[in-house]
């Protein structure tokens, strides 16, 4: 089961993930969570900096989707001022949200092809251990953790999965320690 919490890559930051390797490597969609992920709670748009690191991404032959536990409007706002797809209200670390962008990838960029496994060219880029990664692992896409933006700004629900984390955090300690000195270096518990 601890297997399921274990990223497949651990980043301090987007800026610090090498998507030129991961485009080498067949990747060719990005399902990016937006709290945390992206921009911190508290903001409502994406700066200059991560409007160019997202072009930038794109521009490498991605396709960046937003999937987000947070409500359509959120959502939505910042979507639509990059041109991104969104999903919002994704329930992770349910399947629901991310199996609908896969139903969208299949649909809007293979319908007519016979790709025996999409998964294998998505990979999601999430914060949290108990949501991102999980629902990720579940439905079999590589993922990515990051160490979240501002702690602060979070909701009490956040708060809470981190204190989830805390607890798988020291099974992965026994069960895969040299991935507990990963996360522990970049996550910064």
């Amino acid at each position: 089961m601890i297997k399921k919490f274990i990223p497949s890559i651990i980043e301090k930051t987007i800026y610090d993930i090498n998507f030129k390797e991961l485009y080498d490597n067949n990747k060719r969609f990005i399902l990016c969570d937006l709290d945390n992920t992206l921009i911190p709670y508290d903001l409502e748009y994406a700066e200059d900096d991560l409007k160019a690191k997202i072009k930038e991404i794109q521009d490498l032959g991605f396709t960046f989707i937003i999937v987000s536990n947070n409500h359509k409007g959120r959502v939505e706002k910042f979507s639509a001022d990059l041109g991104l797809k969104c999903f919002h209200s994704a329930l992770k670390p349910f399947k629901t949200g991310i199996k609908k962008a896969l139903r969208y990838i299949k649909k809007n960029y293979y319908p007519n092809d016979k790709i025996k496994d999409i998964k294998k060219i998505v990979i999601s880029l999430g914060d949290q251990l108990m949501t991102d990664i999980f629902a990720s692992n579940n439905v079999g896409i590589d993922s990515i953790l990051v160490h979240p933006l501002k702690k602060k700004s979070e909701k009490w629900y956040t708060k809470f999965n981190r204190k989830m984390e805390k607890f798988v955090l020291k099974r992965i300690k026994k069960k895969a320690y040299n991935v507990y000195e990963e996360i522990q270096l970049k996550h910064e518990y």
